[in-house]
């Protein structure tokens, strides 16, 4: 058949005639037909018309336009260089473009994993060498330039900032609805979780309920949808406190499934707590969440730099090797620690405004030694579907509490007011510290205290034994300078409670 289609000239293009799916060109494809002018009879071959030759019939040649199909017009190439203009209306038909205004970036629509991805310009450039006879770079140029121009321009922000929750089955509407994917959706990733779980599997679920104390779960969803939300409106960081062996980590790997792992920062506090990098918040573009280890070594200045990053306002930040301008907005992120001790961070924390932004969330069931194991998810899913429902149906039920929780048929979350996490705090400080933070010795002038009366008291709160020069050192970090005299070691202007409360005034000769 291909060796029976021609070309023929059709006259001039008429510019004001809409261009239909086929695209109007100045040179449109013919095929050749033959005709019997007795019979009617018509078709491609003339070995049909051996009837009519001996009958003498008159047979005829006839040419009429070609109904070509995508792959015919690929495959003929039947574009000129000059045809730009026509080659990027077909190529737009075809599929859906972006033009970043800040980088000039094209992004196109992926119609398989119904997202926007990179690189457009070379779709758009393979496209140009299938259609264009003999394609020129000029010609390339100036398709991708019109299809830049023809409304397809848009702030990056409409793409990376985002906040539609795309899923691998659809698009969750801000009403709780399920969309199909489609390029109105300017979206360029999609959540690792479907919103529809092929059955209900309550396993993660189930799982999660044995590591944290029940009375925990609705801070533990709130996180979740914060994640896959994209929005932190109550400002909060979270920690996820307990000893070892209490599974914070296990928890936080199970967030990090939810909400993929590219979508996760796992950036150290030094890095974007240190003062003087202006890539410091850069990290965090394009992520959802940072997960960082032990607090305990914070300094004043690092809880003053994270309570501004938690609870501040938008930020001004640029990647690495990249001029463009990025806005790191801490409502769309959120900040998780996990620790083992929160060291000195009690008495670091002086400011009301600090302590408003923690939410502690307290481990407090430690694994059996026969029940540790590192690769646990191993033999906890049974396959990949396994695994896959799991998080689906943990997915759907917080999608519900949220939604229910909004339609007001729920109380709203409780978090922790100030006077809570003080006491949170309180509980959880090393016994050491709680000894100075009770303030079982005080400053008193014209006190003085000898160090074998702290010493046992010391013990009597702590309840075990302690070298003198560890409890020295301890006394030292926090302010007590000690003097001796004949032998005996005492702090002057310090008194024990007991003492006080026993109405003991008398002040000691050493």
């Amino acid at each position: 058949m291909m060796a029976n289609i021609l070309k023929e000239p059709t006259g001039n293009f008429n510019p004001t005639r809409p261009l239909t799916r086929d695209i109007e060109i100045i040179e449109k494809l013919k095929e050749r037909w033959f005709q019997c002018t007795h019979c009617d009879a018509e078709s491609q071959s003339f070995k049909a018309f051996e009837f009519c030759k001996q009958k003498r019939h008159e047979v005829i040649t006839v040419y009429r336009p070609a109904e070509l199909s995508q792959k015919q017009i690929e495959e003929q190439k039947i574009f000129k260089n000059d045809d730009h203009d026509l080659v990027a209306e077909l190529i737009k038909k075809e599929k859906h473009f972006l033009t970043l205004r800040e980088t000039d970036d094209i992004w196109y629509y992926n119609d398989e994993e119904g997202i926007y991805k990179p690189y457009g310009n070379t779709i758009i450039e393979d496209q140009c060498q299938r259609l264009i006879h003999r394609c020129k770079n000029q010609a390339t140029r100036e398709v991708i330039g019109t299809i830049k121009r023809d409304n397809t321009r848009i702030d990056s922000s409409e793409l990376f900032d985002s906040k539609i929750i795309c899923a691998l089955d659809g698009i969750l509407e801000s009403d709780f609805t399920i969309k199909s994917h489609s390029p109105e959706y300017m979206v360029y990733s999609k959540l690792p979780f479907n919103l529809k779980p092929k059955y209900v599997n309550l396993k993660l679920w189930n799982h999660i309920l044995t590591i944290i104390d029940v009375r925990d779960i609705n801070l533990i969803m709130e996180l979740i949808w914060i994640c896959v939300s994209w929005t932190n409106p109550f400002k909060k960081m979270f920690i996820f406190k307990g000893i070892q062996d209490t599974q914070k980590t296990a928890l936080a790997n199970i967030i990090t499934w939810i909400i993929g792992k590219k979508n996760v920062s796992t950036q150290k506090p030094e890095t974007f707590l240190e003062k003087g990098s202006r890539f410091a918040t850069s990290h965090f573009i394009g992520k959802r969440m940072n997960i960082a280890g032990e607090i305990g070594n914070f300094t004043e200045q690092w809880l003053e730099n994270q309570k501004a990053l938690v609870g501040g306002e938008e930020q001004n930040t640029e990647t690495k090797f990249s001029n463009a301008e990025r806005i790191f907005n801490p409502e769309h992120f959120v900040f998780l620690y996990t620790t083992n001790s929160l060291g000195e961070i009690y008495s670091k924390i002086n400011d009301n405004s600090v302590i408003t932004r923690f939410q502690f969330i307290i481990f407090r069931n430690q694994l059996l030694e026969s029940k540790k194991n590192g690769q646990w998810f191993n033999s906890f899913f049974k396959d990949d579907e396994d695994k896959q429902t799991a998080i689906d149906t943990l997915v759907m039920i917080i999608i519900n509490y949220i939604k229910v929780q909004q339609l007001g048929k729920i109380p709203k979350t409780k978090w922790s007011n100030i006077e809570d996490t003080k006491k949170i705090l309180h509980e959880q400080m090393p016994i050491e510290d709680k000894y100075f933070a009770e303030k079982r010795i005080f400053y008193k002038p014209g006190s003085k205290i000898s160090f074998a009366e702290i010493k046992e008291d010391f013990e009597s709160y702590i309840k075990k034994d302690i070298k003198p020069q560890e409890l020295g050192i301890i006394l030292k970090k926090n302010g007590l300078k000690s003097n001796s005299s004949s032998g005996v070691v005492y702090y002057k202007e310090y008194t024990l409670k007991k003492k006080e409360s026993k109405g003991d005034k008398a002040v000691n000769d050493y």
